[in-house]
C-alpha cells in the first residue's frame, strides 16, 4: 500500500460526526428535511418523505433524542442522521458521512462546530480517480477496511474492454438495535494526488458512473438486458436468467441519474425492481430515460408472479399458489426461495414474466413527457396509496399522528382512477375480498363520492362483502375509509371496458391484459359473471398429462381446437357460431368439454344450459373473444332453445325498457364459439315443444354425432388405457391439476408486436384450402359456412402446434377437424342445402300423412254427383291415379293437384312462397303450366276452372339419384 502523504489531515470518525449531528439536530432536520413539525410533546419530528413525494407529513418520523428515523408506509429505517442522509440523498455510506461533516464543519480533532473556513483549510487534497487501473496497481489492491474489516463480497466494474475501472466492497455489519441487518459498501479507486501521489483511495467515481459488467454488455451485443437494482440482484439475475446480460448501477436506488446508461442504446432491456416503493418509482423513471435515451425495448418483470411458489416436477417447473415475496425482495431473494432458470423461461415463454409497458411502442418519448405549464407534475404511477395508509393481504391500515396502525377495513385495492374514452365519467375501480374469498370490484363514480357517503359508497360496498374494523367505533372506521378513497391521489389512469377480449390490439382477461393498448384496461361490468379463468401447474405440464392423450383421438383434439379457435374469430372478422355433441349419455361428452375449458382454466369453466336467456346473455358477454362451454342441452327449455341458439349465433342481447320506456341498460354484445353436449341433437329438443328446426339453427350451432364408432365411446385410440373409462377418468383428474397456460402462452404469441396481421393471413389460408379440399364444388352455402367454422378449428389448432403450444405433431388439428366435419355431413344428409331439403321433405310429409284422407280421388262419381258417397273432410286437393304396363311391368302413378290457399296457408305455412315454387320447378317436382307459372289452369271434378299445384308423386318420392322410392 502507497504511504500518505505526510501533511494529509484524517477525516472526522463515523463517532464524530454522528455525535455532531445529534447536538445540530434542529439544522440538520430543516436543510434535508423542511416543512416537519415536532410532535409528541417535542419527542419526535414529523415531516413529509421526499423520496415519496408526500405533501403532507405522516407516516415519516426521526427520534429527536438519537436520531433513529423510520418511514411506516414503507417499512424503510435508519439507526442515526448518516443512515438518513444516505436514503435520503444516496450513494454510500462513508460519502454520507463525509457529507454531513461538511455541512457540519466538523474536524477531525474536535466534535464542536467550526466555522465554514475552518472546515475548508481541514479538507484532504483532491484525488483524482486513475481510469483504467495498472495492472501493478491491482497487484496491490486491498484486501481490508480500516474500520469495517474484511468484506463479504467484491465487486470488479470493468470498461467495455475488460479493464479495471473501480472496485466495490460490500460489508456486512452486526444487526441494529431493532435486530435488522446492517451493511456497507465501500468504492476503491486508484487515484493521483496534487502532489503527484498515487495510491488507493477509499471513494468513488466522477459521474457519469459506469454500469456493471460493460465488458459482457459488449461481448453478447445482441442478448436482451435485465437491469437491477444492485450489484447481489446482478448476479443473482445472471443466473436466473442466462440469456440475459446482468447488470446494475452504483450506489443504490437514488442514484441512477448518476450513471451514464448510453449502453443500452438499441438494446431490449427488462426492469427488475426491488420490492419496495422507492425501488418501483426509480425503475418507473429509469424505464421512461431509456426509453427517452433510444432503449429498443423497455419492460418491467411483473413482481406479481412471485405470489406463486415454485417447485419442480422432475425437470419441469411447477408454479402454486402461497409464494411470499415480502416488502424490499429482489432477485437475490427469488434464488434464495427456490426460483430457477427453468421458472424464469417458462414465464418468459408465456409471457407472464412482463409487466405492462408504460407506453405503448412507437409513441415518441417526447409525446409521452409533453406537458404545458399549467400541468402540475403527476405523482409517481407506483405511489397510489395516500399517505399513512397501508394495504396488505389482510385489509387497509391506517397510521396517525401517534403512528399506531389501525385496522380500517377488510382488502379494498384502488386499482386504478378511470374515466371513459372520452375523458368523461371519471371514477375509482376498486377490489375487495367477500367473507367467502371470491374478488368483486367496483367502479365507484366519482359523483358518488360527492354525495352521501354512508348511502352511496359504503353501503354498497358491504352489500359486496366489505367489513369495516370490528375492533374500533364504526364511525372511526368509516372516516378513515372515506379519507382513503378520496385522498387517492396517482397519475394511473384506466379505460374500464364492459366486455372481455380483443380491444385493439390488446386482449383483456379478467386478471390481466396481454398486449400493448393506448392506456391500461380493467374490466367492470355491473352483475356480470366473470369467467374463472385461471392457471395450475405449466404449459409444459399441461402438453405431457392432457394434451398427449388427445393425439389420435379426432374428437378430444378437435374441442381443444375450437377453445382455440375462439380468440381468432376477431382476427378474421368471423361471426360467432357452436358445436353440438349429441349421443348416448355415457360417451364421454363431459370428460371433453372440460379438456377444451383447461385451455382456459379449470373444469368451474364449464357451464350449464340451464339459465335463462338473460343469464345466457350475460355469460356469453363476459366470454367474448373466447369459448363458451355448455353442457346438456336437455337442461334447456325447448320452447326458447331454438331462440337462445340465434341469440348465441347472433352475438347480441335484446334491447330492454326502463319502467318509463325508455332504452334501459346497454346491448350486451359478444363474438365468440361455444361447444355444447346433449344426448338430443337440437332439431329431436326442439321437435319435444312443437317447434320446428330453421336452417339458421342448424348452421349456427353444427350437430357432430358423439360416438366414434370405434368401441370407445367418444375415443379413437386409448394411448396406453385399460378402457374409454379409465382414460375418461385420468382426463378428468388431470384437468383439476393443469389448466389455463395453454391460453395465455397463445394469446402472448398472438400479440407480439408487429405480428397480427402476418397470423391471420395465415389462418385464412389454412382455412381457404380446408374448406376447398373438404367439400365438393357444388357444396351449398350453408355446407361452406359450416366447413368454414370447421375449418377455423383446423386452423386456430395448427397455429397452436406451430407455436409450441399443443405438443401434437403438424396436421393433427386439420385431421381432427375434418373427421367432425364428414360426420356432420353424414348426419346431414351431404351438402346441400337445408333450405331445399327442407322443402322437398314438407311435401313428402303430407302426401305420406294426408295423401288418402285429404285428397279428392278423382275418379270418384261422388266426387262429382253422388252426394251420399264418401266425402273428404278438410280437403287438401285432388288425386289422380293411371295405371301403366301390363303383367308384372304393372304399375301406378298418382297425380296430386293442391289448391293454391291450401299450398300457401296449410302445406307451406311460415315458408317463402316464391322461394318454394322456384325450388319445387328447378327439381322438376312441380309441372308447371303452359304460361310457365309454377301453378296450372285446370278444370278440378266438380269445380269451374282454377289454378293448381300439380306434382307426380314418383317425382317427389324420388331419391337424390333420381330413383323413384314409392312402391309399385
Amino acid at each position: 500500500m502507497t504511504e500518505r502523504p505526510a501533511k494529509t489531515r484524517k477525516r472526522p470518525s463515523f463517532a464524530q460526526v454522528k455525535a455532531a449531528s445529534i447536538k445540530a439536530i434542529d439544522r440538520v432536520l430543516a436543510h434535508w428535511l423542511p416543512n416537519g413539525k415536532r410532535e409528541d410533546g417535542g419527542k419526535e419530528y414529523s415531516a413529509p418523505n421526499p423520496t415519496r413525494a408526500d405533501k403532507h407529513a405522516g407516516s415519516f418520523k426521526v427520534n429527536l433524542a438519537k436520531g433513529t428515523w423510520a418511514d411506516f408506509a414503507t417499512g424503510d429505517k435508519g439507526g442515526d442522521l448518516i443512515d438518513l442522509v444516505r436514503y435520503l440523498d444516496g450513494g454510500t455510506e462513508v460519502e454520507a458521512c463525509n457529507k454531513l461533516a461538511e455541512f457540519l464543519g466538523v474536524a477531525n480533532d474536535s466534535n464542536s462546530v467550526s466555522t465554514a473556513a475552518k472546515s475548508a483549510q481541514s479538507r484532504t487534497p483532491d484525488w483524482v480517480a486513475i481510469r483504467p487501473i495498472p495492472d501493478e496497481a491491482m497487484a496491490k489492491i486491498l484486501v481490508k477496511h480500516r474500520q469495517h474489516g474484511t468484506p463479504s463480497k467484491v465487486w470488479i466494474y470493468r470498461d467495455a474492454d475488460a479493464l479495471p475501472l473501480m472496485v466495490l466492497y460490500r460489508f456486512d455489519l452486526p444487526p441494529d438495535d431493532s435486530g435488522n441487518p446492517r451493511k456497507v459498501f465501500a468504492p476503491l479507486t486508484w487515484c493521483k494526488g496534487k502532489n503527484g501521489v498515487h495510491q488507493w483511495r477509499w471513494q468513488g467515481l466522477p459521474e457519469p458512473r459506469p454500469l456493471l459488467h460493460l465488458d459482457h454488455l459488449k461481448q453478447r451485443d445482441v442478448a436482451p438486458v435485465v437491469v437491477t437494482e444492485g450489484e447481489k440482484s446482478a448476479d443473482a439475475a445472471a443466473l436466473l436468467m442466462p440469456g440475459y446480460v446482468a447488470t446494475c448501477w452504483l450506489n443504490g436506488t437514488n442514484s441512477w441519474r448518476k450513471s451514464d446508461f448510453s449502453p443500452l442504446i438499441g438494446r431490449d432491456v427488462l426492469l427488475w425492481p426491488d420490492n419496495d416503493a422507492p425501488g418501483l418509482k426509480c425503475m418507473d423513471e429509469l424505464a421512461e430515460h431509456l426509453r427517452t435515451l433510444g432503449a429498443a425495448s423497455v419492460r418491467v418483470l411483473a413482481l406479481a408472479v412471485f405470489s406463486q411458489q415454485p417447485g419442480l416436477d422432475g425437470e419441469a417447473p411447477t408454479f402454486a399458489k402461497g409464494g411470499v415475496w415480502a416488502d424490499g425482495d429482489d432477485a437475490a431473494d427469488a434464488q434464495a426461495k427456490g426460483w430457477t432458470p427453468a421458472h424464469f423461461a417458462e414465464l418468459e415463454r408465456t409471457g407472464e414474466l412482463f409487466s405492462l409497458p408504460l407506453t405503448a411502442p412507437g409513441d415518441k418519448p417526447s409525446k409521452a413527457k409533453r406537458t404545458t405549464s399549467k400541468q402540475p407534475a403527476r405523482k409517481s404511477k407506483t405511489n397510489t396509496l395516500p399517505g399513512g395508509f397501508r394495504l396488505t393481504s389482510e385489509g387497509v391500515f391506517y397510521a396517525g399522528d401517534d403512528g399506531e396502525a389501525r385496522p380500517v377495513c377488510s382488502r379494498l385495492e384502488i386499482l386504478a382512477r378511470t374515466r371513459d374514452e372520452k375523458g368523461n365519467n371519471w371514477g375509482l375501480l376498486v377490489e375487495l375480498d367477500d367473507p367467502d374469498g371470491d374478488k368483486k370490484r367496483w367502479n365507484i363514480p366519482a359523483r358518488n363520492m360527492a354525495g352521501d357517503f354512508g348511502k352511496e359508497v359504503l353501503g354498497p360496498l358491504v352489500d359486496m362483502g366489505l367489513r369495516l374494523a370490528g375492533s374500533r367505533s364504526g364511525r372511526n372506521a368509516r372516516n378513515d375509509l372515506q379519507g382513503y378513497l378520496q385522498s387517492y391521489d396517482s397519475d394511473k389512469r384506466a379505460r374500464v371496458v364492459n366486455r372481455l377480449g380483443w380491444h385493439d390490439d390488446a386482449y383483456l382477461l379478467p386478471e390481466q391484459q396481454i398486449g400493448v393498448s393506448k392506456e391500461q384496461l380493467h374490466f367492470y361490468d355491473a352483475g356480470a359473471q366473470l369467467p374463472p379463468i385461471s392457471q395450475a401447474g405449466t404449459l409444459a405440464q399441461w402438453q405431457r398429462h392432457i394434451g398427449s392423450l388427445c393425439i389420435g383421438n379426432h374428437r378430444l383434439t378437435f374441442v381443444v381446437c375450437a377453445a382455440f379457435a375462439g380468440p381468432v374469430l376477431h382476427m378474421l372478422g368471423h361471426e360467432s357460431g357452436g358445436f353440438h355433441l349429441y349421443g348416448d349419455s355415457s360417451g364421454g361428452k363431459t370428460t371433453h368439454l372440460q379438456v377444451a375449458a383447461s385451455v382456459y382454466g379449470s373444469p368451474r369453466c364449464v357451464r350449464s344450459w340451464r339459465s335463462t336467456d338473460n343469464a345466457l346473455e350475460s355469460i356469453a358477454a363476459a366470454h367474448s373473444d373466447g369459448l363458451l362451454v355448455l353442457d346438456e342441452i336437455g337442461m334447456c327449455d325447448p320452447r326458447i332453445i331454438g331462440e337462445t341458439v340465434y341469440m348465441l349465433g347472433n352475438g347480441s342481447g335484446k334491447a330492454r325498457a326502463n319502467d318509463r320506456g325508455q332504452a334501459g341498460r346497454h346491448v350486451q354484445e359478444w363474438r365468440l364459439l361455444f361447444l355444447s353436449t346433449g344426448e338430443k341433437t337440437l332439431a329431436q329438443h326442439m321437435a319435444e315443444a312443437n317447434k320446428d328446426l330453421k336452417a339458421g339453427m342448424e348452421v349456427r350451432m353444427l350437430a357432430v354425432p358423439a360416438d366414434a364408432s370405434k368401441g370407445l365411446g367418444m375415443f379413437d385410440a386409448l394411448n396406453g388405457f385399460e378402457d374409454a373409462a379409465a382414460l375418461s377418468d385420468a382426463l378428468k383428474a388431470r384437468v383439476t391439476k393443469y389448466y389455463g397456460t395453454p391460453l395465455t402462452a397463445f394469446l402472448s404469441a398472438l400479440c407480439e408486436p408487429g405480428k397480427m396481421l402476418g397470423w391471420s393471413t395465415i389462418l385464412r389460408h389454412t382455412i381457404e384450402r380446408f374448406v376447398s379440399t373438404s367439400l365438393p364444388k357444388s357444396a351449398s352455402g350453408q355446407a361452406q359456412r359450416a366447413a368454414t367454422r370447421f375449418g377455423l378449428a383446423a386452423a386456430a389448432g395448427e397455429l397452436a402446434t406451430a407455436l409450441g403450444i399443443t405438443g401434437w405433431p403438424e396436421g393433427g388439428a386439420t385431421t381432427a377437424a375434418k373427421v367432425c366435419l364428414n360426420a356432420w355431413l353424414n348426419e346431414r344428409g351431404g351438402a346441400g342445402n337445408f333450405e331445399s331439403d327442407a322443402i322437398v321433405a314438407r311435401l313428402r310429409q303430407v302426401i305420406e300423412r294426408f295423401g288418402e284422407s285429404r285428397f279428392t280421388r278423382w275418379e270418384s262419381a261422388a266426387a262429382k254427383i253422388d252426394e251420399h258417397g264418401p266425402r273428404t273432410i278438410d280437403r287438401l286437393g285432388f288425386r289422380k291415379t293411371l295405371e301403366h304396363g301390363l303383367g308384372d311391368a304393372l304399375h301406378t302413378t298418382t297425380t296430386y293437384y293442391v289448391l293454391p290457399e291450401a299450398w300457401c296457408s296449410e302445406v307451406f305455412k311460415g315458408m317463402n312462397l316464391n322461394a318454394v315454387n322456384k325450388e319445387l320447378l328447378s327439381r322438376a317436382i312441380l309441372e308447371p303450366g303452359s304460361d310457365g307459372k309454377a301453378a296450372q289452369s285446370v278444370r278440378l271434378p266438380g269445380m269451374p276452372k282454377a289454378r293448381a299445384y300439380v306434382f307426380n308423386s314418383s317425382a317427389l318420392m324420388a331419391d337424390d339419384s333420381g330413383h323413384s322410392i314409392e312402391a309399385a
